[in-house]
């Protein structure tokens, strides 16, 4: 069963989501008149910028698929960091989300524990 994977932020993912997120125009400061439409270059550095504070910001994402065992997700990590402009790459493990108590986490509906991702902490005897 594929249970971890690495989660972060690198430079490419961070420009994808601010190309899907920032407006192609800006509001106009006329009253009750229609936005104006930003130019490509505008666009563009509105579009630098918010990857730019996506970057800063301590958001992260999915960045690989599903791994059998930890050592693959940190083949994968090296990759990472060598290859591309990157921060916060941290191993998570799928697994049973419990309270402070220590005791799963119930879901009221399905009355079946909650799962969902942990970060990944490597025991002191793996070598």
């Amino acid at each position: 069963m594929s249970t971890f994977a690495v989660f972060g932020m690198t430079a490419d993912v961070a420009l994808a989501e601010a190309r899907k997120t920032t407006k192609t125009t800006r509001p106009n400061p006329k009253p009750n008149a229609p936005p104006l439409e930003l130019s490509v270059g505008d666009w563009n550095l509105a579009v630098q910028e918010r990857a730019d504070k996506i970057m800063r910001s301590d958001k992260v994402r999915q960045l690989s698929q599903m791994f059998d065992a930890p050592q693959y997700a940190e083949q994968f990590i090296a990759l990472m960091r060598k290859q591309c402009v990157c921060r916060d790459l941290k191993i998570r493990a799928k697994a049973i989300l419990t309270d402070a108590k220590g005791k799963p986490i119930i879901n009221a509906k399905t009355k079946a524990p909650k799962v969902g991702w942990i970060d990944y902490a490597q025991s002191a005897n793996a070598a």
